[in-house]
Order: structure tokens, then sequence, then C-alpha cells
């Protein structure tokens, strides 16, 4: 079992294993949640219905909060996260938070969902910068999500073209931003760390005034 009695201080409401460990095994779900999800996306029944992002969402919660039950993860998932303890101003399309009675349930790890592409052409960079603030990767920078939190996270539904051309593409986006806009710098690129058929995890840094945050990206196939 995942979840053991040294994991938490039964006496103090604090998250005791180390913020490291949680993240690691955060990461761990999130890529053993795609075949499962994949499975039922690209189903003819759900192909069928157009799905988009927030559909997308649903369906991966959905698949996660079973792994999670099923291994006794000593974390819970859920969506739309509202930021009570840090007042960052957005929502996250969901969260991680400890699985524990009289523990916070302040999130460990928000992440926020992206299509890529997006569903308009005016929104066309929206994975990283966006109107209003809405920009995937910019919301992090700016703390409107992810407020306080050293260690956040993206999930990208890549409906057209492949892996190769979306990091390509991103990483495009940001060194011209690194150009024209102070707050961007070219070292917040993506890097690939992990890819198969299914899935790529990256991982970049984005700077913050408060202090840099750390951000993994997992991108999943859809089509």
């Amino acid at each position: 079992m995942i979840a053991e009695e040294n994991l938490f201080n039964k006496s103090n409401p604090q998250i005791s294993i180390p913020n490291t460990n949680i993240i690691l095994l955060i990461n761990k779900l999130m890529k053993s949640v795609v075949p499962q999800f994949k499975s039922y996306v690209v189903s003819d029944f759900y192909k069928k219905r157009k799905l988009n992002e927030d559909d997308f969402t649903q369906i991966y919660i959905e698949q996660a909060q079973i792994l999670i039950r099923k291994y006794d993860y000593p974390f819970n998932i859920n969506g739309q996260y509202r930021d009570i303890t840090n007042l960052s101003k957005g929502f996250s399309d969901f969260y991680f938070y400890p699985n524990e009675q009289n523990v916070s349930t302040s999130t460990f790890f928000p992440v926020e969902s992206k299509r890529l592409p997006s569903p308009e052409k005016s929104r066309e960079k929206e994975y990283v910068i966006g109107d209003n603030n809405n920009g995937g990767i910019e919301r992090y920078k700016t703390e409107k999500h992810g407020k306080g939190i050293n260690e956040c996270g993206l999930l990208g539904f890549v409906e057209k073209e492949n892996f190769n051309h979306w990091m390509t593409t991103i990483n495009r986006w940001i060194t011209e931003l690194a150009q024209t806009d102070k707050n961007w710098k070219n070292d917040e690129i993506l890097s690939e760390l992990e890819s198969n058929t299914d899935f790529s995890y990256l991982g970049s840094t984005a700077h913050r005034e408060d202090g840099d945050v750390n951000l993994t990206h997992l991108w999943v196939i859809v089509n």
C-alpha cells in the first residue's frame, strides 16, 4: 500500500510527507491514468460527441480517482480549485490535496488543462499566453494560479499534430516573447523528460516575482 503510517504526522494537521515525494507520486499517477483515459476518449462513442476541454478534464479526473482509490494514494483529486489559502485569483482546472482527516485540504499541486491546438485561431498561443492573463503558463507566472506553490502542472490534450511539433512551437512562442517582454526569459522553454506513443512528459521553470515555479507538462494524444 502506498499510504503508510509514516506518511503523515497524525498529531499535527500539516503534511509531513516530503513535498518532493508527493510530487513524484502525483506525476507517477498522472502518467498511469493515460491508458484508461485514452480508452474512453478515443472510443467511437465519445468521438461522436466532439469533446471539449472541460469534457476531457472531467473524464481524466474520474479515471484518476479510480486509481487513487485502488492504490490508496495519500492524496485525492478534485476539479475547479478555488484557492482560499493563498488567495490566487483564478480557478485551476483540477488539483491534488491531502487525503487525510484533519489535514488541510489546500492543494499542493494545481493543474491547468489546455487543448492543443486551441479551439480558436485568436487563442492560438493560449498554452503559453492569452488575453486577460489566461495563458496556461502565464497564469502560473502571474500567480493567478499556484500562488505560494512551487510545483504546478499543465495537462495538454493533443488533437492535431504530434508531440515534437508542439514542443517546437511552444518553445518558439516563449523565445519570441523573451525578445519583446521582459517578464519572459529564454530559459523558460520546455524540455522533454519522457515520451512514448500515448503521452509526452516535459518540464520547465517559470519565473515569478516571489520565486520560480517548477512546471510539469503531461501531453496526451486524444485523436
